[in-house]
């Protein structure tokens, strides 16, 4: 690795850079502020560059100056939500999660195990229902299906990157020769806007049509993937859903006609709960799987 600067004299850099005090770092710091000064002193002599300009009894940061507070304010969120995730949790926490009931059956289910190893103490409640808001959920996180921002109730977090939409089957219910005989089983519309393709949609914009194929029923989002499993028809998924079910062969393409999708997986966390030690370990571990 390459030499790195003292971490206290960057933790003194970084106090200073967002009170833009010597004298409020040291209180935050509790140290004098002439042992934050020195850190300073040594840090600007170790990278060769000055860090700040002083005015009066002000420190304002230079362009070099502000490139490193750039980097280190993520470096030490990074660092704060990794030690989270390792301190024992407090017995009796409890995490209310709503998740898309598809997601929640072909993705997060399976993988739940390894955050309970993680944090044993936390008692975890998936909520299997499609939630568009906290606030509507009741819950501290949201996983949804679409586009999120900002708002006074929640961060926002992109989850996945770009996504692909593309019909599924269970291998018996699949003649080999594309879509011909099969039976299209469709969504049942739990919520609106939620960018999600429907048949026709999906075979006009990859160029292939119904001709061969048999109209089957509507199914719940959560109902849907278990007929699909079992055979009965197929159905449009994403990347991320199939990506389990395609590499264990339980289900396969019938065709490679893909549609590009802009909308993805997003995280969703209650402002009032987003610093609990539960919530950062959870929120980790889901963008460490992913």
């Amino acid at each position: 690795m390459n030499h790195l600067p003292s971490l206290n004299a960057l933790r003194a850099f970084h106090a200073v850079a967002r009170l833009q005090s010597v004298s409020e770092a040291a209180r935050e710091l509790a140290v004098t502020p002439g042992a934050v000064s020195r850190q300073i002193k040594n840090l600007e002599e170790d990278v060769g560059v000055h860090l700040f300009t002083r005015k009066g009894s002000g420190m304002h940061l230079t362009e070099d100056g502000r490139a490193l507070e750039n980097g280190l304010s993520d470096a030490f969120m990074q660092i704060a939500e990794a030690v989270e995730r390792l301190r024992q949790p407090v017995r009796g926490e409890r995490l209310r999660v709503a998740v898309p009931p598809v997601f929640a059956s072909a993705w997060l289910i399976p993988r739940l195990v390894r955050f309970n190893a993680l944090r044993p103490g936390t008692e975890i409640i998936i909520i299997d229902r499609i939630e568009t808001t906290v606030v509507s959920s009741g819950c501290e996180l949201v996983i949804g299906w679409g586009f999120f921002e900002d708002d006074a109730t929640a961060t926002a977090e992109r989850l996945t990157g770009s996504e692909e939409v593309f019909p599924v089957c269970a291998p018996q219910a699949c003649t080999g020769d594309g879509l011909a005989g099969a039976t299209l089983l469709h969504y049942e519309p739990v919520a609106t806007g939620l960018n999600w393709p429907d048949w026709s949609t999906y075979l006009q914009a990859v160029g292939l049509d119904e001709t061969g194929t048999r109209d089957g029923p509507r199914f719940t989002p959560g109902l849907l993937i278990d007929a699909v499993r079992r055979g009965k028809g197929v159905m449009l998924t994403n990347t991320t859903v199939s990506h389990d079910d395609l590499a264990s062969g339980r289900l396969i393409r019938p065709v490679a006609e893909s549609m590009p999708i802009d909308a993805s997986y997003w995280l969703l966390t209650a402002v009032h709960s987003r610093n609990r030690p539960e919530v950062l370990a959870f929120r980790g571990w889901l963008k460490e799987e992913l």
